[in-house]
C-alpha cells in the first residue's frame, strides 16, 4: 500500500453527523488510496490533541457549529504552523456561542457556510477534489487517481448545475462508524 493521504478534522461532538458523512465520502472517493483520518479528541481525552498526526496531515478540516471546544484552537494553530491545506466550514443553522463567534472572527479564515450534513459533504467533496488535483504530484496520486477525481468533479459540477434553483434531494444519513476517525483501506 504505497498511496496514503491523511486529514485531520477539528470538530465538536455536535458535528458527528457531518463527520460520519465525510468519512463515508472519503472511503468512496479514491478507492486505491489509504486514508488516515484523525479527529478532535472526545470526552475524557479532551485537552491533548494528536499534534504529531496533525502536523503530518497535509489536509486540515475545521467544522464550526454552535460552539468551539477544547482543543480545537490548539489544533487550528498547529495546522496553520504546519501549512496544511485548510478547509473551514460553518453550520449556517447553528446559533454561535460568544466563543465560537470570536474564534470565527479572529481566525482569519474564509468560512464556507453549509445548510445540512449532506450540503457539507457535497461542498467539501468538490473542494477536496480540486485541492487534490491541483496539489498533485505533492499528494502522491497517480494519473489513474487524478482521472478518477477529475471525472467525479465533472459529475459534481453537473449535479450542482441540475440542482440550481431547486432544494437538494434528501439523502440518507445511515451511520456506519466512519465519523470517528480511523484508517480507510484501499479496495482490492
Amino acid at each position: 500500500m504505497d498511496k496514503q493521504l491523511s486529514i485531520y478534522i477539528s470538530a465538536a461532538p455536535e458535528m458527528d453527523a457531518e463527520c460520519e458523512l465525510l468519512g463515508q465520502m472519503l472511503a468512496q472517493l479514491t478507492p486505491a488510496v489509504r486514508w488516515v483520518v484523525r479527529r478532535t479528541p472526545r470526552g475524557a481525552m479532551h485537552g491533548n490533541p494528536d499534534v504529531d498526526a496533525l502536523r503530518a496531515s497535509p489536509l486540515y478540516l475545521i467544522l464550526l457549529g454552535a460552539d468551539i471546544v477544547a482543543p480545537m484552537g490548539v489544533e487550528w494553530m498547529a495546522a496553520q504552523q504546519a501549512h496544511a491545506t485548510t478547509f473551514a466550514y460553518r453550520a449556517s443553522s447553528a446559533v454561535p456561542s460568544p466563543a465560537a463567534s470570536a474564534f470565527a472572527r479572529n481566525a482569519g479564515l474564509a468560512w464556507t457556510p453549509y445548510d445540512s450534513p449532506q450540503d457539507l459533504r457535497r461542498q467539501f467533496e468538490r473542494a477536496l477534489i480540486e485541492a487534490l488535483v491541483q496539489g498533485t504530484p505533492g499528494y502522491g496520486l497517480d494519473l489513474a487517481d487524478i482521472e478518477g477525481l477529475a471525472e467525479r468533479l465533472r459529475v459534481l459540477q453537473h449535479e450542482t448545475a441540475a440542482r440550481a434553483g431547486q432544494p437538494p434531494a434528501p439523502e440518507g444519513e445511515e451511520r456506519r462508524g466512519a465519523g470517528g476517525g480511523g484508517i480507510i483501506l484501499p479496495r482490492g
